[in-house]
């Protein structure tokens, strides 16, 4: 960040780990100035330990004063931001790793007008960059370990409401919630029939065991109501028998679904995928949210829009 405190960070006294999170201080200790952010950036690319694609030799990688490419010995230049979230950016980049600590931080969310008057942009430039840091989560989030083969798994279609569709068409969406012991993952659905359900369960979590449900229209819809083989178990009393916080679907609704309508109204039905993910990378990270982010800037992938939306 552009500036110090002057004083040390101090930490939140309780045992319960969703609150920590990272202090301004500790983001400025490790990206004060502009050749440090571009250097973490570099340092978490594989082209800083690969061979150069032009030549096919490893070599040293130097950086021309001020620029923000890196070139080989053999004259191959390549950009260490290019593809990623700041990509062809003309904001300065300790801005970018200032607005994700917020998204870090935050347990509500964070929304174009808040962040254009926090960083001093405008509300276009505020939007594309939040734009690009929920596509960067949820490409972090389809890196995520994949659970272990044969471990049972939880399913819940939800209805959510106010989703601005700016035409005629209903503001509501079918939302799939799949979750294991450990980890939850969703995806919205054009429509909730069976063979979409079921896709849906198959990518988001492969290699699952037996897929339970404690929702009466889940169960309906995943046997064709009553028509096919049922591909998941219906049990209603699961939770009542088990402990509460097993069931990450309830609880990730509580997490999302006001901070949503109250922050996030004007939210489109096109990017409501984008703030599903948002949400979904704090909470998969609830137990350590003092590492989330550093879990955020750990990786920089390359932002496939349509291979995310794939997913969506």
């Amino acid at each position: 960040m552009p500036f110090d405190l002057g004083y040390p960070p101090s930490r939140f006294m309780s045992s319960r780990p969703g609150y920590n999170g990272t202090s301004l201080q500790d983001a400025a200790r490790v990206f004060g100035t502009e050749d440090d952010c571009l250097q973490h950036v570099w340092a978490q690319s594989s082209d800083a330990v690969s061979a150069c694609r032009t030549c096919g030799k490893l070599g040293r990688w130097w950086r021309r004063r001020g620029a923000k490419y890196f070139q080989h010995c053999c004259g191959a230049t390549i950009s260490p931001l290019s593809g990623t979230l700041m990509h062809a950016t003309k904001l300065p980049l300790r801005l970018w790793f200032y607005a994700m600590l917020h998204f870090a931080n935050s347990t509500e969310g964070v929304n174009a007008a808040f962040l254009g008057r926090h960083l001093g942009i405008t509300y276009p430039a505020a939007f594309r960059m939040a734009y690009k840091i929920r596509l960067h989560l949820a490409a972090l989030e389809e890196r995520a370990e994949p659970i272990a083969v044969g471990q049972d798994i939880h399913a819940r279609l939800v209805t959510v409401n106010r989703a601005r569709s700016g035409s005629q068409s209903p503001n509501t969406l079918n939302v799939l919630f799949v979750a294991s012991d450990t980890r939850l993952d969703c995806a919205v659905l054009p429509a909730p029939r069976r063979h979409s359900v079921r896709a849906a369960i198959e990518s988001l979590m492969p290699n699952h065991g037996q897929v339970l449900t404690t929702c009466h229209r889940t169960s309906q819809v995943l046997s064709a109501y009553k028509t096919r083989q049922p591909l998941a178990t219906f049990e209603p009393t699961f939770f009542i028998d088990h402990p509460a916080d097993r069931d990450l679907i309830s609880g990730f609704l509580s997490y999302f679904l006001k901070p949503f309508n109250n922050h996030h109204k004007h939210a489109s039905r096109e990017h409501f995928w984008l703030y599903l993910k948002d949400f979904q990378f704090r909470y998969n990270r609830r137990d350590h949210s003092g590492q989330t982010y550093w879990d955020m800037v750990r990786s920089f992938p390359q932002l496939d829009l349509q291979s995310l939306q794939r997913r969506r």
